[in-house]
C-alpha cells in the first residue's frame, strides 16, 4: 500500500507509530508497527475513532508487554487527532 505522505514517531525501541494519508482513506491513520510489521491502524471517517488489528504475518500470534502495547494505542490516538486538525 503506498502512502501520499507520513510521520513517523518511534515510541519505544519495538514500536513506532505512523501517521500517514493513505490514497484509499479520506482522513488520515495512525498506524502502529511493532519490531518493523503493522499491528493496528486507527482511523475516523465518521465520528468516532475505529481500530483495525491486523493479523501477524509470520506468527501465530502477537506477544508484547501490555503496558506498552497501552502506550502505543494512547499514544498513536493522541497522535492522529493531534495531526488531523
Amino acid at each position: 500500500m503506498r502512502k501520499k505522505e507520513n510521520s513517523k514517531f518511534p515510541l519505544s525501541k519495538s514500536f513506532y507509530i505512523v501517521v500517514a494519508s493513505l490514497p484509499h482513506r479520506e482522513n488520515l491513520v495512525a498506524e502502529i508497527f511493532y519490531n518493523g510489521v503493522q499491528w493496528v491502524e486507527l482511523s475516523q471517517e465518521d465520528k468516532e475513532i475505529m481500530i483495525q488489528f491486523y493479523s501477524h504475518p509470520r506468527q501465530e500470534y502477537w506477544e508484547f508487554p501490555l503496558d506498552e502495547a497501552f502506550a502505543a494505542l494512547e499514544e498513536a490516538k493522541k497522535r492522529f487527532i493531534g495531526m488531523g486538525k
